[in-house]
């Protein structure tokens, strides 16, 4: 499983990524008032009463991706030495050695031409988007090194390990959804909006593997004894090598999301300022709450399960599998296994679910320009066959202005890394990272992020001052 698991995951990373293909948070624009079409995933309710009337989003995406795992240490120029066509040196990637669990997550969305329009009382908007998700959770530190190193890992030879409850998954997908919310409270003093955004799941590959139970020992590079396996593992994927069908439909399905948010003394006046007019407090604050990724998709078109159960093995030359396709990878583990190509596999259909979250959101007004914001997330695992959000909370300073922003939002992720990014909006355009370290190599870079917006807002055109002036005999005319 070893083998299998490390060339699909590099399949997955070459093959799905760069389609950019949201589950990061983009944690310094999602909660801007002028957030738009890039906050609805972690609140559909913020849809309703913003500062403007209409938004046309042109394009957005955000790649990510995090580990507790393997790491590039400081100092190690990868971004200078990208740009120059130079390759990082072997020994600036280096291992988090300790006995905890290993995690992963990775995620990349684009988000294509979208509309939203809002009003006090109500918003609609409709979105098309492509996702790639990718999580690993409960993953044993020795099995980790094992799927670095290889099995002439010497240092973990000779040595009877267990192991259980890894969970890994993957998939890539096309999303068309539509977003709507309402006003259930216009009270400036407590006002309330609800909203949902609701979409269509176009699946295209997937893969998870469930390591239930393992108890092995890898004598030599050569021998893996295996003394108990309980293991799952299923696939809806184009061979390696082979892209022709990469985009074919293999699964559908829906998804969604609901949210509210909550405003004390929310001051309609101020979401219409113009300029030289007396800034205005939009609200003392703001607090929503939201169940986010709510839905699943099944796989069906070259979609196969194989299951393991209470088996073992004695693997003599197992330094010596070729990996030539996937195919040929599972016929392998099952003539080991069973002495058949085919006594694993269990069925021809699979469904895989969404991330899903819980978040709370605190919006604070401490001036009319500047906010500061607390945020949450909390993943619901449904079922095993869930792909796993990392849990964070962050807290955020941003000054915000119609068409200037900046944030700085800090974050703590998945109870294992303090991180610090930034955020800008100028006009159109949003550039930010939650994780700015990476970028300045002064800390060990465990993962990378960054994002992007092109968005057109409308607001209501302010109306003109009235001018005074006095004619040559002194008389006084008003014109508009």
């Amino acid at each position: 499983m070893l083998l299998y698991l490390k060339r699909f995951l590099w399949f997955a990373f070459v093959s799905f990524l760069p389609q950019l293909s949201m589950a990061q948070e983009l944690w310094g624009a999602a909660n801007s008032n002028y957030a738009g079409t890039m906050g609805h995933e972690l609140n559909p309710a913020s849809i309703v009463a913003c500062p403007f009337k209409w938004e046309i989003h042109l394009l957005s995406g955000d790649v990510f991706a995090m580990n507790n795992y393997l790491f590039l240490s400081k100092k190690s120029e990868a971004i200078r030495k990208s740009m120059r066509g130079e390759a990082i040196a072997a020994d600036r990637i280096a291992v988090r050695t300790n006995t905890q669990d290993k995690s992963a997550y990775a995620s990349a969305f684009l988000k294509l031409p979208a509309f939203m329009y809002s009003t006090p009382a109500w918003g609609l908007g409709f979105h098309v988007s492509t996702r790639v998700l990718l999580s690993a959770r409960g993953v044993p530190y020795h099995l980790a090194n094992f799927m670095k190193e290889g099995f002439d890992f010497k240092p973990q030879q000779k040595i009877t390990y267990t192991g259980g409850k890894s969970k890994v998954g993957a998939m890539n997908f096309h999303e068309a959804g539509i977003t709507g919310g309402i006003a259930l409270n216009t009270s400036p003093e407590n006002y309330l909006t609800a909203g949902i955004s609701l979409n269509y799941l176009y699946g295209l590959n997937s893969f998870y593997l469930l390591v239930n139970n393992i108890n092995y020992n890898v004598q030599s590079d050569s021998l893996w004894e295996i003394y108990v396996a309980n293991v799952e593992y299923g696939h809806a994927t184009v061979d390696i090598g082979n892209t022709s069908n990469l985009f074919q439909k293999k699964g559908s399905g829906f998804g969604g999301s609901i949210g509210i948010q909550y405003y004390k003394n929310r001051d309609e006046a101020a979401y219409k300022s113009c300029p030289g007019s007396k800034k205005l407090k939009k609200y003392d604050y703001k607090i929503g709450f939201s169940i986010i990724d709510i839905g699943r998709i099944k796989f069906k078109t070259n979609a196969s399960t194989f299951e393991f159960n209470d088996l073992g093995t004695d693997w003599f030359g197992i330094d010596t599998i070729k990996i030539k396709s996937i195919g040929n990878t599972d016929s392998t583990f099952s003539k080991q296994f069973f002495g058949t190509s085919n006594g694993s596999k269990t069925g021809s259909a699979y469904a895989l679910w969404l991330p899903a979250a819980a978040s709370l959101q605190v919006d604070y007004s401490v001036t009319p320009t500047i906010y500061i914001n607390l945020s949450l997330i909390q993943r619901i695992p449904i079922n095993p066959y869930t792909l796993r959000r990392p849990n964070q909370y962050s807290v955020a300073l941003r000054y915000e202005r119609k068409r200037f922003e900046v944030s700085i939002p800090y974050s703590y992720y998945d109870y294992f890394r303090h991180r610090i990014g930034l955020c800008l909006r100028f006009g159109i355009l949003t550039l930010g990272t939650d994780m700015i370290g990476p970028y300045t190599g002064l800390a060990d870079a465990y993962g990378l992020d960054f994002y992007f917006g092109l968005k057109w807002q409308h607001f209501e055109k302010c109306k003109k001052k009235s001018k005074v002036r006095r004619d040559y005999m002194g008389e006084c005319f008003q014109e508009l």
